[in-house]
């Protein structure tokens, strides 16, 4: 892929630490992107200058980060959130303790982080939920009714609240020229899942499909499959 105008451009990603967060993260510091990028442990990733410990579930931490941009004076052009858990992870939990811990990551740290960095996020940028087609009530019905587990529901059920999130967002952020997209990256090869070692795509395949959406303008508060750049509906 050849590189994108406006190549500096400041570009923040959460998750970095493996799958398709650290694909997107080498991707972008190929194409000559400022990459910020979060892990839960400040793992050292091979050229990536900025990494900040972030853990999405500890609201002084997502403070911490914030600070850290305010004190290097660092404006966001591109926000991908993109740190999540996977379907079938943690299915030796308690039913509350699924429910909890997928709600918590993927709805109310997403949630508080977007909305304590905001004010950081410049006018006509981009922010980007990660999300899964699983979560569009259209695709619902076409999943195999015997791998519905509670885990499986929990984790469908965060994704499309979040959706509502990227919505409700794009919304408010109108006046703004902010735009505000929910990504399903299609099903991949990475350890997030672990049934994913059978996904048809891999990392870099589902990396080039996310970019592709994000070098177009789209309408804001729309759904898109980076798999085959079509417009899901919710």
């Amino acid at each position: 892929m050849k590189k994108m105008k406006n190549s500096n451009k400041t570009i923040l990603i959460t998750g970095v630490s493996k799958g398709i967060g650290n694909g997107l993260a080498k991707e972008f510091i190929r194409l000559g992107y400022n990459v910020i990028g979060t892990t839960r442990d400040k793992t050292s990733i091979k050229g990536l200058k900025t990494i900040y410990k972030l853990d999405i579930n500890d609201n002084k931490s997502i403070s911490d980060i914030k600070e850290l941009l305010i004190l290097n004076k660092i404006k966001i052009d591109i926000l991908i959130n993109n740190a999540g858990i996977g379907s079938d992870y943690y299915s030796e939990l308690s039913l509350e303790n699924n429910f909890e811990m997928r709600f918590r990551t993927h709805l109310f740290g997403t949630f508080y982080f977007t909305e304590t960095i905001l004010p950081l996020i410049k006018n006509s940028g981009k922010i980007i939920n990660i999300s899964s087609k699983l979560s569009s009530f259209n695709e619902i019905d076409k999943v195999d009714k015997t791998k519905l587990t509670s885990t499986k529901m929990a984790y469908i059920i965060s994704k499309c609240s979040l959706n509502m999130y990227t919505k409700l967002l794009a919304n408010r952020l109108k006046d703004e020229n902010i735009e505000v997209l929910s990504i399903h990256p299609g099903w991949v090869k990475t350890s997030l899942s672990k049934t994913n070692e059978h996904a048809p795509l891999n990392i870099d395949e589902s990396v080039m499909g996310i970019i592709k959406i994000l070098k177009e303008k789209r309408p804001s508060g729309t759904f898109w499959d980076a798999t085959n750049q079509l417009q899901l509906n919710w």
